[in-house]
């Protein structure tokens, strides 16, 4: 969940600030401790306290740096404008001035963050041109040092903080800067704006101005107080340069809604677009805050999730080998042997069908082939569609609209009133597990026909208002503005529903959406069960304890404002009444009967409420009877992407589409590669001694094994890593890298038009390319294995694996490009990259690992025939997918037959190729997640190897819910015995 990612996150910020004093407090800071900070490397240092910002800024008794007499220099430009232009202009010129801070704020700093999150980029940046370095004696770092003292103040030591802490610093500067021009920009904009509303009464104008101010009060108040529980640190984004050891109580506001800075603290925009009652600054400030949720779910989410929630799979996988080295527990190799035959015998517990086959959620995982989809579909089609027609075939509007209004009713009340009967009787009796035990079926079977009732009158509940706000759709000869207006409020209660549907899934997973604890109170009961059944409340459940029943019906609220239709305001109105007597009276006595003392009786909302009015009052009026402490946990599933089977069928209607599409493609690239090779850089016509740069991959598995046949081209394996051997000058650019690509993807020898996609290793990176160099990376596994003085050459041999490694079975070649251009250097001969027999797997992929499934993979098949083999193989395949690069920087004088004179000062790579699974009875996957790109990829190799194809999505829904190698085998298996009948040529042996 992203609210828990971002509670997570918080836990582990710490303070900057040097005290709780804020543009609002009028209180003496109180000396405190400092906090501890540590840097990437692990490196642990006293975080200074930094000064308020406004105060620093505003106060003329407070030294001002150059940094700030910019900040203020820009900021009166806004003042100047306001006063001195006529009127329309400086709309236009603060309409605009607003929108750069905007995307200043959002794209510019999104950028600058997102390449520190992912490289570590504006750290490594500094450290390239050394502007933070005091011993190269730049004249740029003593004016930022002496900018930074004057800033700090005297309690701050340039020296004794890392560069890291000083980044963040400047960063910080830069971000006042834009944030403050942002804000200012914004009030002058609906300063020009005042009085433009047309109030029809003067009670209209009190109301609006009044809720205005209200959020505008509201807005300051949540400001405040995230600020006092994030202080600084967090305030300023301090994680992406650092981290602090503290943990912070989050109360108040942040109990209130999921990320309230980016969410209710954007309330002051609508409180000023009441205000000044103008259009303009409503949409303005909507699309202003469109843009802040984006930057949150492109920007802060991914770094959240992989700083405090779950690291990065390489990482994951790295510290995963570490450990396993360490260990000592190790077993004997015959004993290994007699686990694996163990393994193989012994039966894994079957797997539910819902385990390859997710069900239907709503519309999400809707297959076309499958029988129960398909009738649902039709259903909806007969219910919605024919009304549609009929009426406007006959005309019969009035009906059409009888019709639809009856149809909407007895949806709501099948799915409220007999359905929560239904779940009662299930809650006290298990009426409906005995009815399916009586009749032959069990447990699994009652909750699957469970799941797809309710998820048929949810969907025939939403269709059913659709229609009848179709059919009471009218405007006439309404202004356009409220037109406008009432849609786009419209649309966004729809979002916010869909949001909030999709938060509440996240939380609870397919047990919970669909009432699972009512069939189950143990894992062991369901497949779909977690390992503990316990309430947790994480996600939306922090601030709402029952979503669903406060703001699971926003849609048809929306559809009304869409239709300007009281029908559909008044059905919208029943069915949260129905939605209340279900929770009341159902759900809720179920879950106080299940989980007692676990169920809150206050949300977060009511509990900050609660201690706002205490605190104000002074006295507690209102007393909690139940002390808790909300517990974070893991969601019980992650998402899941929504690619629908139906687009296979569209892929044929769209082919001639796509071939005109790629033949204007391929005259794009030939002109730009025409036009490229005039543009070659200029440094490429200064290099001499172009013949010693070259480069030649080095013969893999595929060409070793079949030597005679492949005796004049060079082949691998698909997943297998591709080892080269290049050559180039001694003073070559450090920035020289190898790329990957089909043959066939450019069209000039001189220069590189197509991208490599990733696939590039750079063969000599000098230490500024390495500082930018995190866990994982495949694009600096390149190392200096030798050097000759009399030719001046250094000789060396770059390794392509993991992410760098094409995933696509095809012919290729390398190219060495010059000095981080696409100018191309050397080029190799064309290779292959091809699959191989599944008995050969093993044998050919896995020749240098010596584990005892290795080595057993023949007899194993022999003995136990073709489920023990393939599951070798495809273990074999997988750990070629998940492999991950762990790459080491050393000194040259370190690397044996490199102790020349002329590497004394130089650093090299070494590299490891790191696979993450042990045995077949490994989870599918890397630490329980198998990414959306892993799943294509092993997709891919599935088929490629064994000849039958799984959608990515089934291998997320597999991995997610605990599928072994093993287990992936035996389907395998079974798809291969269904399909060999009709298609064994294409089968692979």
């Amino acid at each position: 969940m992203v609210v828990r990612k971002r509670l997570k996150r918080e836990k582990s910020a710490g303070n900057g600030s040097a005290s709780e004093a804020t543009s609002v407090s009028n209180h003496a800071p109180v000396c405190e401790e400092l906090l501890t900070g540590r840097t990437p490397d692990g490196k642990a240092f006293a975080v200074p306290k930094t000064r308020d910002m406004l105060q620093s800024l505003f106060n003329p008794t407070t030294p001002k740096t150059t940094f700030d007499m910019i900040t203020l220099a820009t900021l009166s430009t806004h003042l100047v404008v306001a006063l001195v232009l006529p009127l329309a202009t400086k709309r236009a010129v603060l309409i605009a001035a607003f929108a750069f801070w905007r995307l200043c704020y959002n794209c510019g700093l999104g950028w600058i963050l997102n390449w520190q999150s992912n490289r570590h980029g504006l750290v490594a940046l500094f450290k390239r041109n050394g502007w933070l370095d005091p011993s190269r004696g730049d004249k740029i770092c003593a004016w930022l040092r002496s900018e930074l003292e004057a800033k700090m103040g005297p309690g701050y030591s340039f020296e004794s903080v890392p560069i890291e802490f000083n980044v963040w610093l400047l960063y910080r500067q830069l971000v006042d800067l834009i944030l403050l021009n942002d804000f200012t920009a914004y009030f002058f904009l609906c300063s020009c704006y005042l009085g433009s509303a047309n109030d029809s009464e003067p009670w209209h104008a009190f109301l609006r101005i009044a809720g205005g101010l209200t959020l505008l009060a509201f807005n300051l108040w949540v400001k405040v107080d995230a600020h006092r529980v994030v202080k600084d640190y967090a305030w300023y984004w301090g994680d992406f340069f650092f981290l602090v050891e503290q943990s912070l109580t989050f109360d108040g506001v942040f109990e209130m809604a999921p990320h309230p800075m980016y969410s209710i603290g954007y309330a002051g925009y609508y409180g000023g677009s009441l205000i000044t009652g103008s259009y303009t600054i409503f949409y303005a400030s909507l699309a202003a805050h469109m843009l802040q949720f984006l930057f949150l779910s492109f920007v802060e989410n991914p770094h959240i999730e992989k700083t405090y929630e779950r690291p990065p799979l390489a990482i994951q996988v790295i510290q995963k080998s570490r450990n396993r080295r360490m260990s000592t527990a190790l077993s004997d190799i015959s004993d290994s042997n007699k686990d694996l035959a163990d393994i193989c015998k012994v039966s894994i517990r079957e797997r539910p069908t819902s385990l390859w086959h997710p069900e239907l959620i709503v519309f999400k995982n809707f297959d076309l082939f499958r029988a129960s989809d398909v009738l649902i579909l039709l259903l909806l089609v007969y219910s919605v569609g024919v009304p549609l027609c009929f009426r406007w075939a006959f005309g019969s509007s009035r009906l059409v609209f009888v019709y639809s209004v009856a149809q909407c009713i007895i949806w709501i009340l099948f799915r409220t009133l007999v359905l929560g009967f239904l779940l009662r009787k299930q809650s006290t009796s298990q009426l409906i597990t005995r009815w399916y035990i009586k009749h032959g079926g069990d447990s699994e079977e009652a909750f699957s026909s469970w799941r797809a009732v309710y998820n048929t009158t949810t969907i025939m509940t939403y269709g059913s208002f659709g229609l009848v706000a179709l059919v009471t759709y009218h405007w006439g000869s309404a202004d356009f503005g409220n037109l406008v207006l009432f849609h786009t409020l419209g649309l966004l209660l729809i979002a916010f529903h869909v949001w909030s549907s999709r938060s509440v899934y996240e939380t609870l997973g397919d047990f919970g959406w669909f009432y699972g604890d009512f069939f189950a109170q143990d894992s062991s009961m369901l497949s779909l069960a977690p390992q503990d059944i316990k309430l947790y409340y994480t996600g939306i459940y922090r601030y709402l304890n029952n979503p669903d029943k406060v703001i699971g019906q926003a849609a048809f609220y929306g559809l009304a404002l869409i239709s300007r239709s009281w029908t559909v305001f008044a059905l919208a109105l029943f069915l949260q009444m129905c939605n209340f007597l279900f929770n009341s009276y159902v759900e809720t006595p179920h879950m106080e009967k299940v989980y007692g003392a676990q169920v809150h009786r206050d949300s977060g909302i009511v509990r900050t409420v609660k201690k706002a009015v205490n605190k104000g009052i002074g006295q507690p009026v209102f007393v909690d009877e139940v002390a808790y402490s909300t517990t974070d946990s893991h969601d019980v599933l992650d998402k899941q992407s929504d690619n629908s089977s139906v687009a296979g069928l569209l892929a044929s209607t769209t082919k001639p589409v796509k071939d005109m599409l790629l033949e204007t493609k391929d005259l794009l690239s030939t002109t730009t590669a025409r036009l490229a090779e005039k543009a070659l850089p200029s440094e490429i016509s200064k290099l001499y001694h172009l013949d010693n740069y070259s480069l030649k991959p080095v013969p893999g598995a595929a060409w070793q094994s079949n030597k005679k046949n492949a005796a004049n081209k060079t082949t691998y394996y698909l997943g297998e890593p591709i080892r080269v051997t290049w050559q180039a000058p001694m003073n070559h650019s450090r920035r020289d890298w190898i790329g990957i690509y089909p043959v066939t993807a450019n069209f000039s020898n001189q220069i590189t038009t197509s991208s490599s996609k990733g696939c590039y290793v750079y063969i000599h990176p000098d230490e500024n390319l390495l500082a930018e160099m995190v866990a994982g990376d495949s694009i600096f596994a390149s190392t200096v294995t030798g050097v000759s003085k009399r030719s001046g050459v250094l000789y060396g041999s770059a390794l392509f694996s993991s992410s760098a490694l094409p995933f696509k079975v095809g012919t290729y070649e390398l190219r060495l490009h010059h000095g981080g251009t696409h100018a191309v250097l050397a080029q190799s001969k064309p290779f292959d990259i091809t699959t191989c027999a599944t008995m050969d797997i093993v044998n050919l992929l896995h020749k240098e690992d010596s584990s005892p499934e290795s080595a057993l993979s023949s007899e194993t098949a022999t003995d136990n025939g073709d489920l023990e083999q393939l599951s070798l193989a495809l273990l074999t395949v997988a750990n070629k997918t998940f492999a991950v690069t762990d790459s080491h920087i050393v000194d040259c004088r370190d690397t044996p037959g490199l102790d020349d004179e002329a590497l004394a000062d130089d650093t090299t790579v070494q590299t490891e190729v790191i696979e993450p699974l042990e045995s077949i009875q490994d989870p599918f996957s890397v630490s329980e997640v198998l990414e959306e790109r892993q799943a294509r990829r092993i997709g891919y190799a599935i088929r490629e190897y064994f000849g039958v194809e799984f959608s990515a999505d089934v291998l997320v829904h597999a991995a997610k819910h605990g599928a072994t190698v093993h287990d992936v085998a035996k389907r395998i298996l079974e798809a291969k015995q269904a399909l060999s009948a009709y298609s064994s040529s294409s089968i692979k042996p």
